[in-house]
């Protein structure tokens, strides 16, 4: 990978998780101290990516082979909030599954795209997937939102409210035939993963064959 610390082209204001995410980047010690809601007015100022649809949304209207609604949202210019003069990530042992998965084979350049390995695209997908399984309850959308609306306990009914959307239960991984021999492998890889009290492969026994 040619990400090194200092990298921070995908450090945007255009971040989109969950609301599993957003409550445990909130329970971190980074907000004790912090006046939250000045924070979000201040980065939300300007422009920000909202989604129309959730990943799981995504993955179930391509299961049924539907098109696919034009995702309208525009995507704001700016740094993400949590990005410090250091050029790091203040909240890096708590940030979302999504800075997490990014990556790229070549210094990414603004206005490019990261080149990102094939299976890890797909792998990647599989993850916000099972993240989102975990948070079906709750809603997804740009972090900014998600993490107001949390703050200010705004989101026991989820709901298309505030750029937010409920999340959706799993409908099934998107993997092209090519892949699923490695895929699988993947999983197994997966599978006593912890999840409160039992194993993701306990959790989603559908999911996980030999």
């Amino acid at each position: 990978m040619a990400c090194r610390p200092g990298c921070h082209v995908c450090c945007t204001v255009n971040i989109v998780a969950t609301s599993l995410e957003a409550g445990y980047l909130l329970r971190s010690s980074f907000f004790d101290d912090l006046d939250l809601n000045k924070l979000m007015f201040s980065a939300k100022a300007r422009p920000i990516y909202r989604p129309g649809l959730s990943t799981n949304q995504i993955a179930d209207i391509c299961l049924r082979q539907e098109e696919i609604p034009p995702d309208i949202g525009e995507h704001g210019e700016g740094v993400c909030p949590f990005w410090d003069q250091e050029r790091l990530c203040s909240v890096y042992k708590h940030r979302p599954f999504a800075c997490r998965a990014m990556s790229s084979r070549e210094i990414c350049q603004y206005g490019g795209e990261a080149d990102m390995e094939p299976f890890l695209v797909t792998v990647n997908l599989a993850v916000y997937q099972i993240i989102e399984h975990l948070d079906k309850e709750g809603v997804s959308g740009n972090l900014l939102d998600v993490l107001s609306e949390l703050a200010n306990n705004r989101v026991e009914s989820p709901g298309t409210v505030n750029g937010l959307i409920s999340n959706r239960a799993l409908p099934g991984f998107l993997v092209s035939p090519n892949e699923q021999v490695r895929f699988r492998a993947f999983m197994r890889n997966l599978e006593d993963f912890q999840v409160g009290d039992t194993t993701l492969k306990a959790f989603l026994p559908e999911f996980f064959v030999a």
